[in-house]
């Protein structure tokens, strides 16, 4: 199995593609998430990539450091097409949009191949590029943590790292370790706590209006 190489931040080489460039990188992006799927992370080499998306190995050479970097910009693309939060008018409703996403991926053929490549990415010590992932994972969700403070349900100061972590943790555990289900009332009990926990006392109180999230 191909060894991981030393990890780079990814930071400084966010690109905005457009035209033909931007073409390229969907087919790098696709080919990337079909061999994932296909084969796992070991699967997912430059020549694969470059052969499944039909561009030249040089291409992916020059746009990144190795292929783990290339793997984690791929999955970062999509979990900005699938669980990106919808803001409304309520941090309880933008939490739920976020926690209802997350669970479908999961429990999608795309999930479990993403937690093998996370996987992978602690087996081998490349602990820079977890980060990385879930670094970037956070700016994702700016929006609806940026909402929810100008509204006053957040504090300013709020841990928002912690508090995804809390949101998020109960349904990556019942979807790979207890293998239930995530259903309505689940994520309803999980977001109704993040808001006891963090929100503004009226914020929270609104978690115990009847139907409110279904």
């Amino acid at each position: 199995m191909n060894q991981p190489s030393t990890p780079v931040h990814t930071n400084s080489r966010r690109r905005r593609p457009g035209g033909r460039t931007a073409g390229v990188t969907q087919r790098v992006h696709q080919a990337v998430t079909d061999l994932l799927l296909e084969g796992g992370a070991q699967a997912c080499t430059f020549k694969a990539v470059a052969q499944r998306a039909g561009v030249e190995r040089s291409t992916l050479y020059r746009r990144y450091s190795d292929r783990w970097e290339m793997m984690i910009d791929s999955m970062m693309i999509r979990a900005a097409e699938e669980i990106l939060p919808d803001v409304g008018d309520s941090f309880a409703d933008d939490l739920t949009s976020v926690l209802r996403k997350l669970a479908r991926m999961l429990d999608s053929p795309l999930g479990p191949t993403l937690m093998s490549v996370a996987a992978e990415l602690r087996a081998h010590s490349q602990h820079d590029f977890s980060r990385t992932f879930f670094d970037r994972r956070m700016a994702q969700l700016d929006p609806m943590f940026d909402a929810a403070v100008a509204r006053g349900e957040l504090p300013a100061n709020v841990d928002r790292e912690k508090l995804f972590t809390f949101a998020a943790g109960p349904i990556y555990f019942r979807t790979f370790i207890a293998a239930r289900g995530v259903d309505e009332e689940f994520i309803h009990s999980v977001v109704s706590s993040i808001c006891w926990l963090y929100c503004s006392p009226s914020a929270a109180a609104k978690m115990t209006l009847p139907g409110r999230l279904t």
